[in-house]
């Protein structure tokens, strides 16, 4: 026989049945929430502490003599900047100190506009702020030292600029194939007498 007396006060029916919904609402309402929660984590906004880069790429064409071997390749100067120059001007104006780009396997010489162009924002615009040395370094649970950056003088201007040079190798797979990685060294070997000679004659033969 069923008992409906609990501590001497009689069970009603339609209040459990009450109390029983009540509980199931409260659930529905609280994995909503929960679920519109993660959601909201999924979705919402996150800021980027990136800095967008923007680039104004010109590629000087650097001519090579007719006794060069591998004739399909190809050697260039990066110059940043949106103003149309002269470029046999400004082949002779260089003062920078040389930098020779060899894109990867398959890989672009156009790929060097990132390096060089924010090499030059460097130069025009000096050294960054002195706390993003301290922030870039490890720290000392990551192995690194105890950078004091107070004891470094960091300059106000850069004393040289660098001067982009990018072979161009067709976006040939040298990984793949060994003739093409030895056609690929020398050129490589040559694009860097050709750089040393243009920045020798830039530089002492005015």
């Amino acid at each position: 026989m069923q008992n409906d007396f609990w501590c001497g006060v009689k069970a009603n029916p339609t209040m459990q049945g009450f109390k029983a919904k009540f509980r199931v609402a409260a659930l529905v309402i609280i994995s909503i929430w929960i679920g519109l929660a993660a959601l909201y984590g999924l979705v919402k906004p996150i800021s980027n502490g990136c800095i967008m880069t923007y680039m104004y790429p010109t590629y000087i064409p650097i001519s090579s003599p007719e006794n060069v071997s591998s004739v399909k390749y190809g050697l260039y100067l990066y110059h940043e900047g949106w103003k149309k120059i002269d470029f046999n001007e400004h082949l002779k104006k260089l003062s920078g100190v040389p930098v020779l780009f060899i894109p990867g396997n398959g890989g672009s010489y156009k790929q060097v506009r990132s390096l060089a162009a924010e090499s030059d924002r460097a130069y025009q615009g000096g050294p960054l702020e002195r706390t993003f040395y301290q922030e870039a370094s490890l720290t000392l649970e990551e192995g690194g030292a105890n950078l004091d950056m107070a004891g470094y003088l960091l300059p106000n201007q850069y004393s040289h600029m660098l001067d982009w040079f990018a072979v161009d190798l067709e976006g040939e797979h040298s990984a793949m194939d060994g003739r093409i990685l030895e056609e690929h060294t020398e050129y490589v070997v040559y694009a860097i007498h050709r750089v040393s000679l243009l920045s020798f004659c830039a530089k002492y033969l005015k």
